[in-house]
């Protein structure tokens, strides 16, 4: 009987997710993250937050290079940005180790590059935090239905934007009101434009594209509308017509033709669809596939709490087979983008 060793974890930034999986690591509770240990915690204040958690044998860090140089197996990044994250996790991969990352901007404009260099290094990069909090549509559309042929995905991807036309559907209140409420539940930062923009939603739903049709999309490609501009009169109307309000990704691809339409925006939404009845930070997903037709999947889309449950399911990936190699994904560029009016936009 052999005992393997721990898998060690180095974690970049303490914020809202950061800390919530220092907490998961660190907790007294065996089964919460089994067969690893924090080793690190790097955050540019690190001096002011060391004494926000009790991490008794963990180095606190305001030095990337200290994270770099460990002996940490996996880096998680939780700082979010394109930059420095992308550098740090391209470091992170050259210096032997695999990463788990929550950075849907980072994954969506370098995901494809950083992936080549993991293979290359015979290590993983994982990011199913990126896409979806915990709901687990980066598995499910990349792993789960990879034997069929992937048509079309229509899904809420922001649990910030659904808080808040949730909210103001359910109180009849304003949207600064509901931004507000949002903000005080932690699922709003103190500037949500771009949630409400649309911004993280189409970052997401551009690495949906490369996972569900292998193209290789950059989000600018994707038309958005603002869900900022919505008001009490567009949800009385909606109900009026047996619907309500909801930002929704959606992204098409035409096989026999090499044509994607993709977009996000405010839109109406029947009342008895699965859209209508996620609410709240929730996400929701449908996946239409060549054979296996609609599957659908549904989860919570925002908070530290939320989007720690999947880092920690990539971090026990890793752990159960260190040396496994995710083979890099082969992107086709040579596609058409249709240029979508949002005829249903709100």
């Amino acid at each position: 009987m052999t005992v393997s060793s721990p898998c060690r974890v180095a974690l970049l930034g303490f914020g809202a997710v950061g800390s919530a999986v220092a907490r998961r690591l660190t907790c007294a509770d065996p089964d919460s993250s089994p067969g690893t240990q924090l080793t690190h915690i790097f955050d540019r204040r690190a001096d002011q937050k060391s004494a926000s958690l009790r991490t008794d044998g963990v180095v606190w860090t305001s030095a990337i290079d200290d994270v770099l140089h460990s002996d940490a197996d996996v880096v998680v990044e939780a700082i979010g940005g394109v930059e420095p994250a992308a550098g740090w996790i391209r470091a992170a991969l050259l210096a032997g180790k695999s990463v788990v990352t929550a950075n849907k901007q980072v994954i969506a404009r370098h995901g494809a590059s950083l992936l080549t260099l993991a293979a290359r290094q015979g290590r993983q990069l994982r990011f199913e935090a990126a896409v979806g909090g915990a709901m687990p549509i980066v598995r499910a559309v990349g792993e789960g239905l990879a034997g069929d042929r992937i048509t079309r995905i229509v899904a809420i991807l922001n649990g910030t934007t659904n808080a808040v036309l949730s909210q103001m559907e359910a109180t009849g209140c304003g949207l600064d009101a509901a931004v507000r409420d949002a903000q005080g539940r932690g699922y709003a930062e103190t500037d949500p434009s771009a949630d409400l923009d649309g911004h993280d939603a189409r970052a997401k739903l551009a690495i949906l594209c490369a996972l569900a049709f292998g193209l290789r999309v950059d989000p600018a490609q994707i038309d958005t509308q603002s869900s900022a501009s919505v008001t009490q009169a567009d949800f009385v109307q909606a109900r009026q017509r047996g619907g309500t309000i909801r930002q929704i990704a959606r992204a098409d691809y035409d096989h026999r033709t090499s044509t994607l339409t993709a977009w996000v925006a405010p839109i109406e939404v029947a009342a008895s669809s699965i859209f209508a009845r996620t609410v709240g930070a929730q996400n929701a997903a449908l996946i239409t596939g060549t054979h296996s037709g609609e599957t659908g999947i549904f989860g919570a889309g925002a908070g530290g709490e939320a989007t720690a449950v999947a880092v920690l399911g990539d971090i026990a990936a890793i752990a159960r087979d260190k040396a496994a190699v995710v083979p890099a994904p082969v992107l086709r560029s040579n596609f058409k983008v249709l240029s979508s009016v949002l005829a249903e936009a709100v």
